[in-house]
């Protein structure tokens, strides 16, 4: 109002104005509803296959398999003729199987069985004061004292160890539920024994595993688990070869062996009676290595599930994917959905009840040969495996690279070269590839490079390639004669690939190099952390970007300010929202960040009481968004319902004390970080003061948000360093992303001249 009086204009052409604005204003909130209406009220159901119709008997018969350390490389036309041919015929999948280590023990396996959650073996049996470095065996069960049945020996001190981590989980559980459902569960094998006992550690139907299993044995209870012991480890690295070929002839031989079992137990399977198989463990029972010898429990890796027979809601398990609502992802199952899948087939009411996991369930049709689906099992074990391997040193290449070319062009600038429009030029390129780099590894998932036969050479190909196009995109533009118009298409390819991705299914993000590991097993859809630090600063980035092109173009602050802030908005719902990012802890970070960035495009002072009041909206939407997700089904909850039972239950405070606990620890396993992060972030604070460097200072002058972005940027880091049990991962990788799209306009706006004194345009609270 003081802009119009000051030029004279008519007051009833102002009010028509400021309607003109409301009216804008109004139609941008119209358009925010349509996306966000769709995401908060679809049904979970639409991520998902649809169940077919509940069989009318709600209990049923099931046998469930364990063998240690099957994987899909294992199954064979030659060695495991029988589960090969399962394979083409029947429900598959690949198997994670992360417990409370990284390395799953096969004690560990049988007790994550039993409680649904994950769970351990004692970590120093030996008494040496640090952890174990082998594995135990299953102990055997001896007889029950006072009645029938069996004990598990030492039951009592492996519950005491459940106490030590913080995943609560309640060895016994399954026996439990099944005896208070009057269920009889019949246990082959002391592996299995660990699964059905109950929390005192009795199992009431236990028999030794003789090798081999009759008809009247598996129909004896509605629930059979058996043990069918496991594969033996490969050679430990470092092994010379006669070692290596000695360890493969004879889990070749153990597989062969299995693989006759198997056949025996489906020709004398009763009608009706479905069968499940899985790999739940990393290693068997192992010898106790000398200190100076290597651990003989192999690298974790992805195992085999299948299954057949009848679905436990409905319906016949065929030629299809296995999956369940933990994790959406065709083709994978959790160790931790083998309980609730039991207690489904045995009519068990909420059989999610105090489980993390899921009931398996089938999720499209998967080749239909053996072959081919052996084919696709192994190439995502393989791509788990090089996530593992190159997810590390991708993330710091990219951090490196951009270091080493900033402080060669820096130490060229500080010498007067002549050509120092072409260094600057170097340096934009740079940081915009750079910044082009980790949406290029999300889209390189479109080529499935994990099926050809050199998938690392198909990998890194597609990342450089769509990297560049992506580059040359975003230089050569229109919008290249703006400072903020390279990183601000970044920005925004960035963030609506990651997007749509969510919204659909997380495809692009599935171990892909900075997405989603099932060998981690942290998340399996939405937004993991690492993936939310790049949505969340690329739409920081976009935002700031098309707030300045407003400003610029002669649209008002209110009016840009409020662009900002429907981008925001947009943002932090796919974030939130369950049926796209699912991030619990996102929604906490990325307010108060956004808020920031409006407040900076108004002109408005940014105080801590504002930033209170964002925190405190962001902790609402955060209640009310994990409200509507309890309200579902337990089997249908995502993350946000998962932790609104938490807190009804009285578990929040351990969920949350597990993540600080994780978020913390993350400081000792990337000290570099501990000590870069702080560093980076005094830094850039002294860099963007208001009276700091003449190069700042110009870009501000072409992007007048520029300040105001790197501040909303920082805040955001360090609130999902607190929220997220990833830790300073969160911030490392936001200033990965971040620092070469600041860069890139810093470089862009050293190229142009200074801004005449009409152009200089940044914000103070007085405007």
């Amino acid at each position: 109002m003081e802009r119009a009086g000051s030029t004279g204009t008519h007051p009833g052409a102002l009010r028509l104005r400021v309607w003109a604005v409301r009216a804008r204003v109004a139609g941008l909130l119209v358009a925010v509803l349509a996306v966000v209406v769709p995401l908060l009220t679809a049904s979970p159901a639409a991520a998902e296959t649809p169940a077919p119709a509940t069989t009318s008997d709600p209990q049923q018969r099931v046998v469930f398999l364990g063998i240690a350390g099957l994987s899909w490389p294992d199954i064979t036309a030659e060695g495991m003729p029988t589960l090969y041919d399962m394979a083409g015929t029947e429900a598959a999948g690949s198997l994670t199987v992360r417990t409370v280590r990284t390395r799953t023990c096969v004690i560990d396996g049988w007790l994550t069985v039993s409680s649904g959650r994950r769970a351990t073996d004692i970590f120093d049996t030996d008494g040496d004061g640090e952890g174990d470095r082998f594995c135990r065996q299953p102990p055997e069960p001896t007889a029950a004292p006072d009645g029938p049945g069996a004990i598990v020996p030492g039951w009592e001190l492996l519950r005491q160890q459940q106490d030590d981590n913080s995943y609560n989980a309640e060895i016994g559980l399954l026996g439990d539920r099944l005896a208070e459902t009057g269920v009889c569960a019949t246990a082959v094998g002391p592996g299995a024994a660990l699964a059905l006992a109950d929390s005192t550690g009795r199992v009431p139907a236990y028999h030794s595993f003789s090798g081999d299993l009759g008809a009247g044995l598996l129909s004896e209870c509605p629930v059979t688990v058996v043990d069918l012991g496991g594969l033996p480890n490969p050679a430990p690295n470092g092994s010379d070869e006669i070692t290596v070929q000695a360890a493969l002839d004879a889990r070749r031989q153990a597989a062969a062996s299995i693989d006759q079992l198997v056949k025996r137990v489906i020709d004398q399977l009763p009608p009706d009676t479905a069968l499940m198989i899985a790999g739940l463990a990393d290693s068997v029972g192992t010898p106790v290595p000398l200190p100076d010898e290597p651990t003989p429990i192999p690298p974790a890796g992805l195992r085999a599930a299948l299954a057949s027979g009848p679905i436990a809601d409905g319906g016949t398990f065929g030629p299809q994917w296995l999956t369940s609502s933990s994790t959406l992802w065709p083709g994978l199952v959790q160790l931790t959905d083998i309980a609730p899948t039991l207690l489904a087939y045995a009519g068990v009411d909420d059989p999610a009840q105090d489980i993390v996991g899921r009931p398996w369930r089938g999720s499209g049709e998967h080749p239909g040969t053996s072959a081919a689906t052996v084919a696709e099992l192994i190439g995502v074990d393989r791509a788990s495996d090089i996530y593992r391997d190159q997810s590390g040193p991708f993330f710091q290449l990219l951090g490196g690279f951009l270091v080493v070319v900033c402080a060669a062009a820096l130490l060229a600038l500080r010498r007067g070269v002549s050509f120092r429009p072409v260094v600057l030029r170097v340096v934009q390129v740079v940081a915009v590839l750079v910044a082009a780099a980790p949406v290029a590894s999300y889209l390189a998932n479109i080529t499935r490079w994990w099926r050809y036969d050199q998938p690392n050479t198909v990998l890194w190909t597609s990342i450089v390639v769509c990297a560049v196009a992506l580059t040359i995109v975003a230089l050569a533009g229109p919008w290249r004669r703006r400072v903020y118009g390279p990183p601000g298409v970044v920005a925004g390819v960035t963030a609506t690939v990651l997007a749509v991705d969510v919204a659909s299914g997380s495809s692009l993000q599935q171990s892909s190099l900075l997405g989603l590991s099932p060998l981690v097993a942290g998340r399996f859809y939405g937004f993991g952390n690492i993936p939310f630090a790049i949505f969340v600063v690329a739409g920081l980035v976009a935002a700031a970007a098309l707030g300045q092109w407003l400003l610029d173009t002669g649209r008002s602050r209110r009016f840009a300010a409020g662009a900002v802030a429907v981008v925001g908005m947009i943002a932090v719902v796919i974030d939130g929202a369950p049926q796209a990012g699912a991030d619990v802890g996102g929604i906490l970070a990325a307010i108060p960040g956004f808020t920031v960035l409006v407040l900076g495009t108004l002109g408005a002072r940014v105080t801590l009481s504002r930033l209170v009041l964002a925190a405190a909206g962001a902790t609402a939407l955060f209640g009310l968004f994990a409200f509507l997700d309890w309200l579902r089904p337990p089997g249908s909850r995502t993350h946000f319902g998962s932790f609104f039972a938490d807190v009804l239950s009285g578990d929040a405070l351990t969920v949350i004390f597990r993540k600080a606990e994780a978020s913390l620890g993350t400081l000792d396993r990337w000290p570099i970080y501990g000590w870069l992060v702080p560093l980076a972030y005094l830094l850039i604070l002294w860099l963007t003061r208001p009276d700091g460097e003449n190069a700042v200072s110009r870009t501000v002058q072409h992007w007048s948000l520029f300040r105001y972005l790197v501040w909303a940027a920082l805040l955001t880091g360090a609130a999902g360093f607190a929220a997220n049990d990833s830790g300073i991962i969160v911030p490392a990788l936001l200033l990965t992303v971040g620092v070469p799209l600041s860069m890139a306009a810093v470089a862009a706006a050293q190229r142009l001249a200074p801004a005449s004194s009409s152009a200089e345009r940044e914000l103070t609270p007085s405007q």
